[in-house]
């Protein structure tokens, strides 16, 4: 992987963008998906979150931007659609839910992969990571013209006992087009890895660091299992973006 690489932080790219390098450089291309994403990003028990990384990896907060500060990303992604390398549609929708932390390795940095909950016909999934899991997702769009409010409700109920119930409404406004590189590794295997080449429209709900406060009835709940280590009352939310369009062309190394 080369160093020139953007990754996106903690779920939120950056806002300035650069020119992108060759998709070449990435790997060897292995099928697209589009999806629509709601992420949260918390500041959460280095000592905690450390513990999950794979060996030679630390922890390497957000530096700047809505993030500034985390050190935990949760991705609430609907996944609409799915293509093999060769165009062919692979797999169906699913409701996922995905934790991730900004890590680093000598020079390269990347996401790592902790831990994800979704269908368990899934599980573990590319990562190993994944968590049998019912996900449930409601989103009430209210709009006449061009204004209106969104209502977003989600659910986890994992089979080992995890609990996530997640509730978030704002007004929508124009997303800005963000175009960037994000390379993600498993937590459990840094060998795995993968490179997306993404496409968005993020629109910043909240941002402590930044003094963004558009989100209504944000209320966030988890428990049981490896959440309830994570989310023991101290952790705190630095921000919420909406992704109303999420698309990523998928590489990995070719050793891989």
């Amino acid at each position: 992987m080369l160093a020139s690489i953007l990754v996106v932080t903690c779920g939120i790219p950056a806002l300035a963008q650069a020119p992108l390098p060759p998709a070449e450089t990435l790997g060897v291309y292995s099928g697209a998906a589009v999806e629509t994403r709601t992420v949260l990003t918390f500041k959460v028990r280095d000592d905690v979150v450390q513990k999950l990384l794979p060996e030679g990896w630390t922890l390497a907060p957000v530096a700047q931007g809505p993030a500034k500060g985390a050190n935990l990303s949760i991705v609430f992604a609907e996944r609409l659609a799915t293509i093999d390398q060769g165009g062919k549609p692979v797999g169906g929708e699913e409701a996922t839910v995905i934790l991730s932390v900004p890590a680093r390795n000598a020079a390269e940095t990347a996401f790592a992969i902790v831990e994800a909950y979704g269908d368990g016909e899934t599980a573990p999934g590319f990562y190993k990571v994944g968590k049998p899991a019912k996900v449930t997702v409601e989103r009430t769009l209210r709009a006449t013209n061009l204004k209106g409010s969104v209502e977003e409700t989600w659910s986890v109920a994992g089979e080992g006992g995890e609990q996530i119930a997640f509730q978030i409404g704002y007004e929508r406004s124009q997303p800005s087009r963000v175009q960037a590189d994000s390379r993600n590794v498993s937590a459990v295997d840094g060998r795995v890895r993968r490179t997306y080449r993404i496409d968005q429209g993020l629109v910043v709900l909240a941002s402590a660091p930044n003094g963004v406060d558009k989100a209504r009835g944000l209320t966030f709940r988890a428990s049981g299992g490896l959440l309830g280590k994570i989310f023991d009352g101290s952790q705190q939310l630095v921000s919420a973006v909406s992704l109303p369009w999420y698309s990523r062309q998928l590489y990995v190394p070719a050793s891989q």
